[in-house]
C-alpha cells in the first residue's frame, strides 16, 4: 500500500507520509501566508481530516494483524486436529473406544477412540470458529482499503483548497495591477 502515489497538483508524495504541512495556526503568522486566510483554515480542517484517518487507518491495520493470525493459528489448529484424529483412526485400539459396549463396528470403535475424539473435537471446535475469524480479516482488510481511500481524498481536498486560494490570490493581484495601471494612466492625463 505505500507505493501508491498520490498526485494531486505539481506535486507527487506517498499517501501514507505527506509533506509536513508548512501551514501554522498562529493568526499572526498564517496572515503572511501566499493564500487568504479562510483557505488555511480549511487547507488545516483537511490537515486533521488526514490525520483521523490515518489513525483509523494504523487502527484497522492492527486489527487486520490480529486477525491474519488468529486465522493462521486457527488452520494451524485444523491442521493438529485432522493429524490427530487420522493417527488415532489408524492406529488406536478399538478396545479403548468409548462406543466399544454399544457398537461392535470397528470403523465407529477406531473413530471414538481417545486420540480420535480429541482430535474430532479440536477439527469442529476450530471449524466452527473459523468463519467468523475469515470473515473479521476480510472486513478488517475493506476498511483498511476505504481508510486508504479517504486519507487520499484528504490530500487532494487539501491541495485543491491550497490552488483555489493561489488562484484568488493571483486574481486579487491582477486586479490590483488593473486599478494601479488605470490610476497611473489618470495621473499621467491629468499632469498633462
Amino acid at each position: 500500500m505505500a507505493t501508491k502515489k498520490s498526485g494531486t497538483g505539481e506535486t507527487e508524495w506517498d499517501v501514507n507520509t505527506p509533506p509536513d504541512s508548512p501551514f501554522i495556526t498562529d493568526p499572526a503568522l498564517a496572515e503572511g501566508f501566499s493564500i487568504p486566510i479562510e483557505y488555511v483554515r480549511r487547507m488545516e480542517e483537511a490537515q486533521r481530516l488526514y490525520a483521523v484517518h490515518d489513525a483509523e487507518q494504523q487502527a484497522v491495520a492492527y486489527a487486520y494483524r490480529r486477525a491474519s493470525w488468529t486465522v493462521g493459528i486457527q488452520c494451524g489448529w485444523l491442521g493438529v486436529g485432522v493429524w490427530l484424529t487420522v493417527r488415532g483412526y489408524r492406529y488406536a485400539d478399538p478396545v479403548q473406544s468409548f462406543v466399544s459396549r454399544f457398537t461392535s463396528n470397528r470403523v465407529l470403535c477406531r473413530a471414538f477412540t481417545p486420540v480420535a475424539m480429541l482430535g474430532l473435537t479440536i477439527t469442529m471446535l476450530t471449524s466452527l470458529q473459523l468463519p467468523f475469524d475469515v470473515r473479521a480479516a476480510l472486513v478488517a482488510r475493506k476498511a483498511l482499503e476505504v481508510e486508504e481511500m479517504r486519507k487520499v481524498e484528504a490530500l487532494k481536498e487539501r491541495a485543491a483548497v491550497f490552488r483555489e486560494g493561489r488562484a484568488i490570490v493571483g486574481r486579487l493581484k491582477e486586479e490590483e495591477r488593473r486599478a494601479f495601471e488605470t490610476d497611473m494612466e489618470k495621473a499621467k492625463n491629468l499632469s498633462k
